[in-house]
């Protein structure tokens, strides 16, 4: 067994020589083996050893747990780090079970472990067993590929699994040839929990009346997963690289025509990476949500959305796609405001528009001008053609104005649409109008019946900054 792990620790490039290793240890017989067997290898590898134990305070063995695992370190002339806490009270008000709570304290008291010592490494004892019943539990919740792929005998450069590629037989056996005891967890026979079912149920009835070397085809499939997980999650990185897109920020956004070009399998990985970017650790998204967020990309509706978990938002704004954590309350505030935005306006001077934190400048400048000029921060109109008083506010219904090189009147909400504004961002716009309709759709289109021309003796220049 010691051969088989030196082959795994070298083949996936667990242990450097000369680190500082804080091994993970309950008392039970995977952990108590990995202490020993890391031991054994500690002045061929140079190894420094941290034994770390975490009492849940869950059962009335653990006060016991914790005693031996201290001796035994006391024993081996090695560091001994102990926390103790409670998690049955730790979990109230959560919503959480009692297995992910002992799982996120775990690492972080192992990350504080390693932390404080400034050790390289975090040892686990997973082994092929464990490995077997976490790709079943995976499968009966209906995982892709990155929940079939399983336990990594590496991961973030930190967490190792030397016994990944060894049998809880092998390991008892390894214990019982070197006289090594161990504790013995009896929640691990409670079949309330599903892993202790799954252990105790399933994987014998299929090894015995469905395939007798199941563990060792598991193992197989994780490998197969593990390389085309690798090659999908490379693929995703190369796209989103390409795009400038990086998950996490708190406005993507991603043109649909582009997304449409990739496989269907390429836009479920970005995605799925995109929605878990705006997840608390990446959590709390799953297939559902990916296949809502996908549905909006075939959508004929432009302003279609859907509202996910953890305040994520996904709506379509024409060919854009926009993943977004959904409007805080100031942003609400913000377009409510706007509802009510009305200034009247006598230039020349400047009209702070406090809704949006934005300035508009009127000012009289001298001719000539080119028409040509006009952008959409800055117009020049014929004040003479202007029927005053004028005002700034955003749109109402029925809303007109005749555009340049055009005879007839349009609705502005069409020219919105034409412009392709999300619904969203139209109570931002503001509009200058005088008495007769709508002069100017403020970063858009100029009225035509205010434009220069050679009869024009008043330029009034508007600026909005």
């Amino acid at each position: 067994m010691i051969r088989k792990i030196k082959e795994a620790i070298e083949k996936n490039h667990l242990l450097n020589r000369g680190e500082k290793v804080v091994v993970a240890v309950s008392g039970g017989p995977d952990s108590t083996a990995l202490l020993k067997i890391l031991e054994m290898l500690s002045d061929e590898y140079r190894l420094t050893l941290i034994v770390a134990h975490l009492n849940h305070g869950l059962r009335e063995e653990a006060s016991h747990e914790e005693q031996f695992v201290r001796k035994m370190a006391v024993d081996m002339g090695i560091a001994f780090e102990c926390k103790s806490l409670d998690i049955a009270s730790m979990r109230k008000g959560t919503g959480k079970c009692i297995e992910d709570i002992s799982r996120e304290v775990r690492y972080d008291f192992l990350n504080d472990v390693a932390n404080k010592h400034g050790a390289q490494k975090i040892a686990l004892g997973h082994h092929i067993n464990d490995q077997t019943e976490t790709l079943l539990m995976n499968f009966l919740r209906g995982s892709g590929p990155t929940g079939l792929k399983g336990m990594l005998p590496a991961r973030d450069s930190t967490y190792i699994r030397p016994l990944l590629g060894v049998t809880r037989n092998e390991i008892i056996s390894f214990l019982e040839l070197h006289g090594i005891s161990f504790v013995t967890d009896a929640s691990n026979a409670d079949q309330r929990f599903l892993r202790n079912r799954i252990r105790h149920i399933l994987i014998p009835e299929l090894k015995a009346r469905y395939n007798p070397k199941l563990e060792e085809c598991m193992k197989s499939m994780a490998e197969i997963m593990r390389v085309e997980d690798d090659y999908m999650e490379m693929a995703t990185d190369k796209v989103l690289s390409a795009w400038g897109v990086t998950p996490g920020d708190s406005e993507i956004r991603i043109c649909i025509s582009d997304f449409l070009e990739y496989h269907e399998a390429i836009q479920r990985r970005i995605m799925k990476r995109l929605l878990e970017g705006l997840s608390p650790n990446g959590k709390g998204i799953g297939f559902t949500h990916i296949k809502a967020a996908l549905g909006l990309v075939r959508s004929d509706r432009p302003g279609a959305h859907v509202n996910l978990p953890c305040n994520i938002e996904v709506r379509r704004e024409y060919d854009a796609l926009v993943i977004s954590t959904r409007e805080k309350g100031e942003k609400k505030i913000l377009n409510k405001r706007c509802n009510d935005l009305y200034y009247e306006v006598t230039p020349p001077g400047p009209v702070k528009i406090a809704e949006l934190g934005k300035t508009m400048i009127f000012e009289f400048v001298e001719g000539p001008i080119d028409m040509r000029s006009n952008d959409r921060e800055a117009v020049f109109m014929d004040y003479d053609r202007i029927s005053l008083p004028m005002v700034i506010r955003t749109v109402r219904p029925g809303d007109r104005i005749q555009l340049l090189g055009m005879k007839g009147m349009k609705k502005i909400k069409s020219v919105l649409i034409d412009e392709k504004i999300p619904l969203r961002y139209r109570k931002l716009i503001p509009l200058v109008l005088d008495q007769e309709a709508v002069l100017w759709i403020a970063g858009l289109r100029l009225s035509e019946r205010v434009k220069i021309t050679e009869k024009t003796i008043q330029i009034l220049n508007v600026k909005f900054v």
